[in-house]
């Protein structure tokens, strides 16, 4: 499953058209969707040690950083998204049960048991989607780690691309820490015969809000912050739009960075 931040985006090209997630008839399976299915720990727990031994054959794994990791939630979860291999391989070494937020259409097709079980909510794309940015502060407050992709969906360059500013949104609404989170290697699991596969985990990040309300320009910095951090984690080659010195968002990723900061007003 992918995961977007679609709540605002900072400079990506809007996706496709597609068909809504339908709405379905009882207000109280609409909630469901964003209340996620938390897997019992005893199966979280033989699911991820399954999931270490096999890649042990499979792959040479290289994980660093580990001692970055929080012991306990709440914290944020932020990394680059070269493959649908990320999804499983980003919490592999963590010591807490995950959250992710992951696109509308995954609860659509044939997958979608697979979504709920793995604790997932959608997030409509390219609109600023409420209820997601309230799920996703519910999660956190109830001490829960949520796991974001910032880019939306998996780089086609293999490289980073815009990220969405929802991020830098959630992360100062709720105001627990962002754990930055590089990964490479990923994109050749299963396609080559023992890929190393790289898991770099940077320092935590906190943002606060400087005022009463959440401003733009704080939405701004916090999401490239983040991606900053992350792309120092990855090797020149993988730092795609983050490689160069920061730049001035286009005219239509301020605009809709100017909605989640209007959004942000109605916090309670």
């Amino acid at each position: 499953m992918k995961q977007e931040v679609s709540l605002s985006s900072a400079g990506q090209e809007q996706p496709e058209s597609r068909q809504p997630l339908p709405r379905p008839a009882s207000s109280r399976r609409t909630k469901d969707l964003y209340q996620p299915y938390e897997t019992p720990t005893l199966i979280y727990e033989i699911l991820r040690i399954l999931a270490v031994l096999l890649l042990a054959v499979i792959a040479r794994m290289r994980p660093r950083g580990r001692h970055h990791i929080p012991r306990q939630g709440p914290y944020i979860v932020a990394a680059n998204h070269l493959a649908w291999t990320d999804i499983p391989l980003i919490p592999i070494y963590l010591p807490q049960k995950v959250v992710y937020m992951a696109k509308e259409e995954v609860f659509q097709g044939r997958l979608r048991w697979l979504a709920r079980f793995l604790g997932a909510f959608p997030v409509r794309r390219g609109e600023g989607d409420r209820q997601a940015l309230r799920a996703a502060e519910t999660i956190l407050k109830a001490g829960r780690v949520l796991v974001i992709f910032p880019e939306g969906t998996r780089s086609r360059t293999r490289t980073l691309a815009r990220a969405h500013a929802g991020l830098g949104m959630i992360a100062l609404r709720s105001g627990v820490p962002v754990l930055p989170v590089a990964i490479w290697g990923s994109e050749d699991l299963f396609k080559k015969f023992r890929p190393e596969i790289h898991i770099v985990y940077g320092e935590p990040l906190l943002f606060k809000p400087q005022g009463p309300k959440i401003t733009r320009e704080e939405i701004e910095e916090a999401t490239e912050r983040v991606m900053r951090s992350i792309a120092a984690l990855l090797p020149p080659s993988y730092r795609g739009v983050y490689a160069e010195a920061p730049s001035q968002p286009p005219e239509a990723s301020t605009a809709a960075a100017n909605e989640s900061a209007a959004s942000a007003e109605e916090r309670p």
